[in-house]
């Protein structure tokens, strides 16, 4: 249990501006080297920075808008990018959007329309985002770069398509065809997280989950180009542009990562909406990954830390990062869906820490 682990709570402040959709969607975060927190949801395209308060805390809210940043090659129309995973890595912000397509949700009023919703399934261009952005006081400070776009999404779903694990979970049904790619929450693909060291970028999966059992980390190496786009580097088998880590989860998917020196923290929980088990892991030695590779849960490579609270409905764990603001050593844990405690005014929202084990 995650009782004797948890070390308080940290007020974050956002501008009265703010909505209340950020607050209750909330699903990535990050810190860069002046501490300033940076904040993702799957609402939108914006991203949210908050300054660290000398009284505890962090506020001085300010926004962001990617599309003034990134060329999405999307209009607004195309939908959010569904940011689900953010990191700091040499003086750049980087972010992934989820990837996913999704199913429309019954609205209850008329059951043949909700038929009809139910069999529908969307691709949002603007989801199929992995992006690097340089920052300098607390601000992007120019033009990001992205993962080159392609019809089926990037150059990552691209990559994948012919693989053997993940290329059925990819398929885009061409005209005519009526197969409908697997949705977000249904064991389809989905990314969310991010975990960024030494040019090499981690991306977590809540789905798919092979067999129940294989929770997959993909890892690729991208370069920019000089038009401003991120390629992928040969990094692979036989020359594939990607690495795959299987790791036993207990049936989870990933949710977030976060590096501790060369160790991955993963946070898992459900592939689907439910309210499940919610665990942090720690992949040992993750840093000297060379090549795919399959990690049990009784391998000694991976650790069972706690687990978190698991709440009804509400505090569906999303986001981890590194914080020391509390005297010691931290994990820093925001929530989507978050229980009405956590927002104890109009503006705050209260995001836990956790003790890590010693490793």
């Amino acid at each position: 249990m995650s009782d004797g682990f948890l070390l308080g709570r940290v007020t974050l402040r956002f501008g009265a501006e703010s909505h209340e959709d950020l607050r209750n969607n909330l699903s990535a975060l990050a810190f860069d080297r002046d501490g300033n927190i940076w904040l993702g949801s799957d609402e939108g395209t914006e991203i949210e920075r908050l300054r660290p308060e000398a009284g505890g805390g962090f506020g001085d809210h300010e926004r962001f808008d990617l599309s003034d940043i990134l060329d999405l090659g999307a209009s607004d129309s195309d939908g959010e990018i569904d940011i689900e995973g953010m990191d700091v890595a040499g003086g750049a912000l980087w972010l992934t959007g989820s990837h996913t397509s999704t199913r429309k949700k019954p609205k209850g009023k008329s059951l043949r329309k909700d038929l009809k919703r139910l069999a529908k399934v969307e691709r949002q261009p603007n989801r199929y985002v992995v992006a690097r952005m340089p920052l300098s006081d607390g601000a992007p400070s120019g033009p990001g770069a992205r993962l080159s776009m392609s019809e089926a999404g990037n150059t990552l779903t691209d990559a994948l398509r012919e693989d053997p694990h993940l290329g059925p979970f990819l398929h885009i049904p061409r005209e005519g065809e009526t197969s409908l790619q697997l949705a977000s929450k249904e064991n389809g693909f989905d990314i969310e997280g991010l975990a960024v060291r030494k040019g090499r970028v981690f991306l977590g999966l809540r789905g798919p989950v092979l067999r129940g059992w294989a929770a997959l980390i993909v890892e690729i190496e991208p370069k920019e180009k000089s038009n401003g786009e991120l390629a992928l580097k040969k990094i692979g088998y036989e020359g594939r542009r990607y690495r795959k880590h299987f790791v036993h989860l207990g049936g989870m998917g990933v949710r977030d990562l976060c590096w501790s020196s060369d160790d991955l923290l993963i946070l898992s929980g459900p592939t689907m909406d439910l309210t499940g088990l919610q665990t942090i892991w720690r992949l040992r030695d993750a840093a000297d990954l060379k090549d795919d590779t399959i990690t049990e849960a009784d391998d000694k490579a991976l650790q069972r830390l706690f687990d978190l609270p698991v709440v009804r409905d509400v505090d569906k764990a999303e986001g981890i990062a590194l914080y020391d603001g509390l005297g010691e050593p931290g994990l820093m844990v925001l929530y989507d869906a978050p229980a009405a405690e956590r927002k104890p005014d109009g503006m705050s929202y209260l995001g836990d820490v956790y003790r890590l084990p010693k490793r």
